[in-house]
Parts: C-alpha cells; sequence; structure tokens
C-alpha cells in the first residue's frame, strides 16, 4: 500500500518521511449550481504559488453541468463529493463533512463562485507562525458576475492589528467584518468548538462560527487582497438579503448574552449597543429594497420601503431614503446618484 505523504499534523512529509514547516492547507468549497463560475474558482486554486493543497468541493445536489466541469480537471489534489441537497438551513453539515475528511492542518474556505489572487495561500500562512492564531482573514473585491470589479470590502486592516481580543470582539459582534473567501482557519480550532457553527434560523455558517472562535484565540489580519468575492442574482446574499441581516442581529445578540459577565464588561458594549445596530441594519436592509423596487418601476413598494429605512436608520441614511421617497413620486430610480458618486448600479450586480 502506498503510504501517504501528509503526516498525522497536517505537514506535508518530503521523501525521508520527515516534516517539512509547510502545512499542507484544505480548501472547502460547497457549491450548488455554479456552472457559470466553478471553472474559474477551481482555476484560481491550481494557480496558488503555494502547492501543498487540497480542494474539497461539496456539491449540495446541483442540477447544472457542475459536476462535469469539475471533472474536467485531472488533478488528484481536487475531490469532488456530490451529496443529495440539503440546502442553506442545513449549511453546517456540508461544511462539516468536508471538515471531517480533511487531512489539512489548516483550513480555508473558497465557495464555487467566488475566486482568489494566485498568492493567497502563500501570503496568509505565516499569519499562523503563531500558535494563538485559530484564524486569519484579508481584504476582498466584491465583482459583479462576470468578475469586474464592484468595489473592495475592508480598505485597510491595519486598524485591527495589534486589537485586543475584547476589542475585535467588540467589533464582530457589531458587524461581521469578515469575508469568507478571505478565510483560513486552523483545524484543530474549529474542531474544538465542533466545526461550523449554524445556530437555529441562521442561514450560514461564517459569522457564528467566527464569533466562537474569537474566545479560544487570536483573529489576525492581513492586509492584502485574499479573495473575490462574486456578487450575482441568484447567489444566497442576493435573494436572502433581510433574513441573513435579521439573523446576524439576532445571533449577536444571542452570543453577547452567553459571554461571561466579565467578559461582556470589558468588550465595553451594552444591550442598546446591539439593538441600535439591529436597528440600523434593518434601515439599511429597507434602503436597499427601496432602491431595488426604483430600479424596477415599483413606485408605492419602494415607497413603503424607504418609510421604513426611516424608523431606525442613522441621518445619512434617512437622508438617503427621503431622496428615495421623492424619487418615487417623480417615479425615476436613484441610480443616476450611484454614477455621480462613481459607486457601483444595481444593473452591475445583475
Amino acid at each position: 500500500m502506498e503510504q501517504s505523504n501528509i503526516s498525522p499534523e497536517g505537514h506535508i512529509k518530503d521523501n525521508r518521511g520527515d516534516s517539512k514547516i509547510q502545512p499542507l492547507v484544505t480548501i472547502i468549497t460547497p457549491t450548488y449550481n455554479h456552472e457559470d463560475f466553478i471553472g474559474e474558482c477551481i482555476e484560481s486554486v491550481l494557480a496558488q504559488t503555494y502547492p501543498h493543497w487540497e480542494q474539497i468541493i461539496i456539491d449540495d445536489g446541483s442540477t447544472d453541468r457542475t459536476a462535469e466541469i469539475v471533472a474536467q480537471y485531472d488533478d488528484e489534489r481536487i475531490k469532488y463529493i456530490k451529496q443529495d441537497n440539503v440546502g442553506i438551513w442545513r449549511l453546517s453539515e456540508t461544511y462539516n463533512k468536508a471538515l471531517e475528511i480533511s487531512q489539512g492542518k489548516l483550513i480555508a474556505i473558497l465557495e464555487g463562485d467566488d475566486f482568489w489572487p494566485p498568492n493567497k495561500l502563500e501570503r496568509q500562512i505565516p499569519a499562523f507562525n503563531r500558535r494563538e492564531a485559530v484564524l486569519s482573514w484579508g481584504r476582498c473585491i466584491a465583482t459583479n458576475r462576470m468578475g469586474k470589479t464592484l468595489y473592495t470590502c475592508n480598505n485597510n486592516l491595519n486598524w485591527f492589528k495589534d486589537r485586543t481580543r475584547e476589542e475585535l470582539i467588540r467589533e464582530l459582534l457589531l458587524h461581521n467584518f469578515i469575508l469568507a473567501c478571505t478565510v483560513m482557519c486552523r483545524k484543530d480550532a474549529l474542531l474544538s468548538i465542533g466545526g461550523f457553527q449554524q445556530p437555529p434560523q441562521v442561514p450560514y455558517v461564517d459569522y457564528p462560527t467566527w464569533l466562537q472562535l474569537s474566545l479560544i484565540g487570536e483573529l489576525r489580519p492581513v492586509d492584502e487582497v485574499l479573495g473575490f468575492w462574486r456578487r450575482h442574482e441568484s447567489q444566497i446574499t442576493a435573494t436572502m438579503r433581510s433574513d441573513m441581516a435579521k439573523a446576524g442581529s439576532r445571533y449577536a445578540i444571542i452570543f453577547f448574552q452567553s459571554l461571561p459577565q466579565p467578559l461582556r464588561d470589558s468588550c465595553g458594549l451594552g444591550m442598546k449597543d446591539l439593538q441600535d445596530r439591529h436597528m440600523h441594519d434593518m434601515a439599511a436592509q429597507h434602503f436597499y429594497a427601496g432602491r431595488m423596487y426604483l430600479s424596477d418601476g415599483r413606485w408605492v413598494e419602494a415607497r413603503n420601503d424607504f418609510r421604513q429605512a426611516l424608523q431606525g436608520g442613522p441621518i445619512f441614511l434617512k437622508a438617503k431614503a427621503f431622496a428615495g421617497i421623492a424619487c418615487s413620486y417623480l417615479r425615476q430610480d436613484m441610480e443616476w446618484a450611484a454614477r455621480l458618486m462613481h459607486k457601483p448600479c444595481l444593473s452591475e450586480f445583475r
């Protein structure tokens, strides 16, 4: 029987069986009906300057050509598993199935519609030179479905360097600034919290998992672009935008309440801060929905959402909501404002 060149600790062995310092990275790629994107996703992994990786593609019952496209890539490091569709509400099962069979010491996440820059793994692995590091993340570029740049997320991560655990937990409770396509985690840390987390009524695994990891080790930023997040009309973040925002706010409150009182006090947060955050998030979702309705010429629905955005949004958002109401009466969209400010128009996301 051929011996594996992977040590039990997830390192690559040399020809003498000695463990090198280069860790094997397992890339978890959940996918569903991503025939338009899965090829570019895989090619971005094959293009990595760091060669010691395995990619586990978990196909959640795709009905398109995803399987056929994956089969075109003949590389033993790519493993394809197709399962019966379990859907978004059982997403943790999909992630944890890949985690269970992973051989890497480090775990990276790359969904089937996203892609990476060639140096992603090479630039991120050194963040784990410190044993205390359990998660690393970086900057992210949002693109449209064709891969055209729309905007950059987390423009400057220097602020997060040398922050205390309490400061990072505070910021993470207020907003999820960690984009999944840039993330790398230590496998043993993930296993110690029971794998990827998905509490009831939460349609994703990333935010709850990051929060749980923040309690057991360091979150280390890398101030470089480490992922490309593709925005398109069929992705979950587009079709369930409001539900995802509600779930995040609700879980942040539950998580905060579960913390020991000394840690809650040292985070410098109170329930009112989290409730205000929830109101602001909901107002932002209503504004976005109103803008979408304007773009579709649904003037009454747009007006209703803009009025709801006035309920709990900050001053600048209320000003935009008033402008949206005016546009609904004038029967015109707000995309002229986006173009004026050199921001992406809604049509670029579709």
